[in-house]
């Protein structure tokens, strides 16, 4: 109790400086755990989760390639790329070791017919010139659907469409809800088409459902459209059974017929990308198209506020810890300041440099550990609040990083609990009784303490009265030598 005690009473009567190493450790700590997680959290998007994507890849012409393109010229389809073209590159990819699966998008161009007509473009031109008013699109599975270059859809009235294997309609089909409104058109009337080089040559399908985008068209694919089969409210949506068994898919058309194939592959893992591209660039891709993925792209782009997040807080820890343990350090030394009368007075009556060095130990861990205990709590229910707010992502504080901050937390109080232990075990007792000079040196930097103080008044004291004999005797011999100096002369006179 003597040691608890006598801690507890040096931290009161410090106030400031016991609040102060309070404060800085809770700042330490609550940074550290902040940092920590932010860093970790940016480590593993970029690393093992990003790993375990699947990455959708497609090949698409270059933005060049399309700011090139003429709607109303139909040699542009000689750019498209064939059935032929991209078995050449699944095969590359499985010569690689890839593994893979893959969908598709299929589209061509319609024309309107009498009782169905389209939303009109800004820059209309003939339909021999256009392959028609409306875009017709096969989906081969959900998955292409839902990566539907034009936008999400949702079905506002009648059915989706049906992927099953087991479904061999080829006439179910789904409009915009902008086409069905102009026409007067609702779920189970029929549509006819044309075909874009030859307008005798018609469609008829069956509207399914009926459709509205969940975004907003992009600059030129809306009513701003300059051509009406570039509005995407005219694409007509089907399954890619549907669009096949309409004989659409076809090798052997020309111009407009030919249709536009987009097959995506889906890989296994993200380390697969690297390979797959090296793979179909070597089966000689054309330099019109790239290879992108915009599973790697979107998620890359996701985490780019967490990674610049995580790299400021890697600066950031290492400053706060620096500047950090400096000041703990200096409040530490400034604690040990001044307190040679209060060992040497407890050396003096029976207590031990131990006793004393724990003490000083106490002195340090009650308000370190306090503000680390404090900085724990207020990290550990802080942290994932604050990254989701700031750079919407996870950053969870785990069991292991909470023990990886105590480790280090742990050996910095060792570190401290060193210098005020070697404060004790080196203090010298010889200091109680030292010289006038030495002692009025360290009367000076010491505290107003009643027994050292008459220590020295005793030893200044002896000092004095040793100084004021020699004087005495030095001029008692001096008169001495006066008076025989005077015997001396008396005699030489007489």
């Amino acid at each position: 109790m003597f040691v608890v005690k006598n801690a507890w009473s040096t931290l009161k009567r410090h106030p400031w400086r016991t609040t102060l190493t309070c404060i800085v450790t809770l700042i330490i700590t609550t940074t550290t755990v902040f940092s920590t997680a932010v860093v970790e959290a940016a480590d593993n998007a970029s690393g093992s989760e990003y790993q375990a994507l699947k990455p959708v890849v497609a090949l698409h012409r270059t933005a060049a390639t399309e700011a090139k393109r003429d709607g109303a010229d139909p040699d542009w389809t000689k750019n498209y790329l064939t059935w032929t073209d991209y078995t050449n590159y699944a095969t590359a990819a499985q010569q690689a070791n890839l593994q893979f699966s893959y969908t598709l998008t299929i589209s061509m161009p319609a024309r309107q017919t009498d009782k169905f007509k389209a939303i009109a473009g800004t820059a209309d031109q003939s339909a021999d010139k256009t392959g028609g008013e409306f875009t017709l699109t096969g989906f081969y599975t959900q998955g292409a659907q839902d990566s539907n270059p034009a936008g999400a859809i949702t079905i506002v009235d009648g059915k989706a469409l049906n992927y099953d294997s087991s479904n061999t309609a080829t006439d179910e089909v789904l409009i915009s809800k902008a086409i069905a409104d102009a026409n007067n058109l609702k779920v189970g009337d029929s549509i006819t088409v044309a075909n874009p080089t030859n307008a005798d040559t018609t469609y008829t399908f069956k509207i399914q459902g009926i459709y509205t985008y969940n975004d907003t068209a992009a600059s030129g694919e809306g009513s701003d459209a300059k051509l009406a089969k570039d509005n995407r409210d005219n694409a007509i949506y089907m399954t890619y059974t549907a669009f096949a068994g309409s004989n659409l898919d076809t090798s052997d058309g020309t111009g407009w017929s030919i249709p536009d194939l987009d097959i995506q592959f889906t890989l296994n893992s993200a380390a697969d990308y690297d390979t797959f591209v090296k793979a179909v660039e070597d089966a000689k891709l054309p330099d019109t198209y790239e290879i992108v993925s915009s599973t790697l792209t979107d998620y890359k782009a996701s985490i780019a506020p967490l990674e610049s997040l995580a790299n400021g807080m890697r600066i950031a820890r290492i400053v706060v810890l620096v500047l950090g343990g400096l000041a703990l350090l200096a409040l530490v030394i400034v604690s040990m300041r001044h307190r040679t009368s209060e060992l040497g007075t407890a050396l003096t009556v029976g207590v031990t440099r131990g006793r004393m060095g724990r003490q000083f130990m106490l002195e340090v861990l009650i308000p370190t550990f306090l503000g680390f205990l404090l900085g724990m709590l207020v990290a550990g229910f802080a942290t994932n609040p604050l990254a989701k707010a700031l750079v919407n992502h996870d950053a969870p504080v785990s069991f292991g990083l909470l023990l990886h901050v105590f480790w280090y937390a742990l050996a910095t109080y060792v570190v401290l609990s060193c210098i005020v232990v070697g404060r004790a075990a080196a203090f010298r007792t010889t200091t109680l009784f030292a010289p006038r000079e030495y002692a009025s040196a360290l009367l000076e930097n010491t505290d107003d303490d009643a027994t050292t103080g008459d220590s020295a008044s005793t030893s200044v004291d002896t000092s004095a009265e040793d100084s004021g004999t020699t004087v005495d005797t030095e001029n008692s011999d001096s008169n001495v030598e006066s008076t025989d100096a005077t015997v001396a002369h008396d005699s030489e006179e007489a």
